[in-house]
């Protein structure tokens, strides 16, 4: 042991060089640390801050409730959607129309057939007659495709047009 604090008195000078350059080194590597420090410090604030100011949990809270206004908005349009496929599938699609020449002494085809059906075949044929006098319309309701009503050649073309499209 004593041989070892001889040798650290006959090398004093080389040794405290030695640390004061290990002290230096030490106190630039902790200055640098510092300056990293302070602009990760920096940066953090300026991520957990928002834009009016409020840090990141409240901007969190805010996310959060504007979400759950988006989903509720997102069901009342889905419930919107389905009243609007069901009127829908109640309007008109696809009317079928049929001209005829409903009599032998008539010129052209201008009496007609129109057939106006909803996606279910239900809905109305009106028939026009037309005659050199007068001109005659008829409705006749229809039910899935069907009538009540005998339907004449004519009106049964134009309900099959009309199905055929929908």
């Amino acid at each position: 042991m004593t041989d070892f604090f001889q040798i650290i008195q006959t090398n004093a000078a080389p040794l405290l060089l030695i640390m004061a350059f290990m002290l230096l080194f030490l106190l630039l590597a902790q200055i640098i640390l510092f300056r990293r420090f302070k602009d990760v410090s920096r940066r953090y604030k300026l991520l957990t801050r928002g834009p009016s100011g409020a840090d990141l949990e409240q901007i969190l809270q805010q996310y959060a409730g504007d979400m759950a206004k988006l989903e509720q908005r997102e069901e009342e349009i889905r419930q919107e959607q389905e009243k609007q496929k069901e009127q829908v599938a109640e309007c008109i699609h696809n009317p079928g129309l049929i001209r005829f020449n409903a009599f032998d002494n008539m010129g052209s085809d201008l009496s007609f057939s129109l057939a106006m059906l909803d996606r279910r075949g239900d809905g109305v044929v009106l028939t026009g007659l037309y005659g050199r006098d007068e001109t005659r319309v008829y409705a006749k309701p229809v039910r899935k495709g069907t009538s009540d009503y005998s339907l004449t050649a004519e009106e049964m073309k134009a309900v099959q047009s009309s199905l055929e499209k929908i």
